[in-house]
């Protein structure tokens, strides 16, 4: 379309012709998507890496939510091309006016100097996603994975006679900022203090003296990656050569999850998410490891729990997937099999949350109402297992999934903070060597989750994680933060090899 406006309707002259050509339109048109896409990335995340937007290509995108898709449009498709019809506008009306020396200057030079703006624009976009450092690092070959790497084999792992059951909740966004005052504004005050309540009452792995968790590291920090590594043990690494991010349902196929180890110890497993599990492959990943059922948007609209058009935020909110939860818990409780069952939150999603209609307008900002709104829900949740009789043999397990991607809740947090990913377990048969003080990523919640059904790991450590119930160093406290944020960003031919099975 832009061609057929370049060269048909202007109708300019030979002269006129001279750098605006179907090239010039091109590369215009592309320094104006590239251009839009930095923007929309930073207007939507408050923060984005790399390796997401390259797992975005690879995975897929079905059941996005739709005014964030509206956004995408907008941004990505609508924008570029308004600017790009505006600059052959006004560039015609350049030509119309009477020649000066700059006018000249503009004719003759169009092309590279729209060559600089596409440039300007590649370089704008590599240094807000810092994509100087990842790509230095993934073109860097590096043996660490391979000699960190754990495999999880069944061997290494001892379970009680009597099998713990396990409810293991992941919660969007949830980090141990929104409970923190030194934190920096908008943080007034605790807007989870029901978590933080849990936590205190509980056990609460931190990296400090108080209320803390896990550092955010890479290939973990997006909500399918995030479930990968705390029920895995490793990060993602995007390989543009695999096509094993549950496209064609094939998910990280050589590595061994918690869900490949309780199937084959017979639990029955299931995934409950108020969204549409096929979104970035979860559906293929917690299929292939471990034959969850999954029940999601679709499954409750075929099973008639929703009606056939219901479609809230991502599929259906917080407020009826507790209410789902526990039909699902009586009803795995009845079998004398153990079960697993995890759950994954929504409301609590970047823009602003969910405002349901259990959220109360205690706060100026919606979000910090939806955060307040989601730490009852949970809490109220627990109260509700802690009254049932397979609570005593049971294991419950709160994590966040990763840090939240809020741009404007979050962008006038203290810039020097350390943000951490919150995280509380209940009712565990057994004591830790050390809570408080700790360095750890969200990878070690799969040994410690283990650990936390009672079994006994032999060396502690599965994948790139340690059982922080043990005394075992963690990767970060062995090598530092900075140092293993590095090695899990470098080329691993082994994870290649053994994680996505290819040459």
């Amino acid at each position: 379309y832009l061609i057929i406006v370049s060269d048909k309707i202007l109708l300019m002259n030979k002269k006129e012709w001279l750098s605006l050509n179907k090239v010039s339109i091109c590369f215009f048109l592309l320094g104006n998507f590239i251009l839009c896409l930095t923007l929309w990335l930073n207007h939507e995340y408050a923060q984005i890496h790399l390796d997401e937007v390259l797992f975005q290509l690879k995975s897929p995108t079905t059941g996005v939510k739709q005014s964030l898709l509206g956004s995408a449009i907008l941004f990505l498709i609508i924008l570029p091309l308004l600017l790009t019809l505006f600059f052959v506008f006004l560039y015609q009306r350049i030509c119309d006016r009477k020649k000066s020396r700059f006018i000249t200057f503009i004719n003759v030079n169009l092309t590279p100097l729209i060559v600089i703006f596409l440039l300007v624009d590649l370089v704008f976009f590599c240094r807000e996603l810092n994509a100087y450092t990842f790509v230095k690092n993934a073109a860097t070959e590096s043996d660490f994975i391979e000699e960190n790497y754990v495999n999880a084999d069944l061997s290494l792992l001892h379970f009680p006679e009597k099998k713990r059951n396990l409810v293991y909740i992941f919660l969007e966004s949830m980090e141990n900022t929104y409970a923190d005052e030194k934190a920096g504004k908008p943080i007034v005050t605790s807007y989870i203090p029901e978590l933080q309540k849990l936590s205190k009452e509980n056990l609460n792995f931190s990296h400090n003296s108080t209320l803390g968790g896990a550092y955010s590291f890479p290939g973990t920090t997006w909500t399918a990656a995030a479930m990968v590594a705390q029920t895995s043990g490793v990060n993602i690494k995007v390989n543009l050569l695999a096509d094993v991010y549950g496209k064609d349902g094939v998910f990280l196929p050589g590595l061994t999850s918690i869900g490949d180890i309780l199937s084959a110890q017979g639990y029955k497993q299931e995934l409950l998410l108020g969204s549409y599990a096929i979104f970035h492959g979860r559906d293929a990943y917690f299929t292939q490891h471990g034959n969850y059922l999954i029940k999601d948007v679709e499954t409750m609209k075929k099973e008639g729990r929703l009606p056939e058009d219901y479609e809230e935020w991502w599929g259906f909110e917080d407020k009826k997937l507790f209410e789902f939860a526990k039909e699902e818990l009586l009803a795995l409780s009845e079998s004398d099999e153990p079960f697993n069952l995890t759950l994954l939150t929504a409301d609590t999603h970047f823009p602003d949350g969910y405002h349901c209609e259990l959220c109360q307008n205690e706060y100026e900002m919606p979000y910090a109402n939806v955060l307040r709104c989601s730490s009852r829900q949970v809490a109220d949740f627990v109260d509700w297992i802690r009254k049932q009789s397979f609570y005593e043999n049971t294991t419950i397990i709160i994590s966040g999934d990763h840090l939240s991607m809020d741009a404007s809740f979050m962008e006038d947090i203290d810039e020097g903070y350390q943000r951490t990913i919150y995280n509380c377990i209940i009712n565990a048969p057994l004591e830790p060597v050390k809570e408080k003080n700790r360095s750890f990523g969200t990878f070690d919640m799969f040994p410690t989750t283990l650990a936390a059904l009672g079994v006994q790991i032999e060396g502690e450590r599965l994948g790139l994680g340690t059982n922080l119930f043990s005394d075992e160093e963690t990767l970060c406290e062995k090598y530092g933060y900075e140092k293993l944020f590095e090695e899990l960003q470098k080329e691993s031919h082994f994870y290649d090899r053994v994680i996505l099975n290819i040459d």
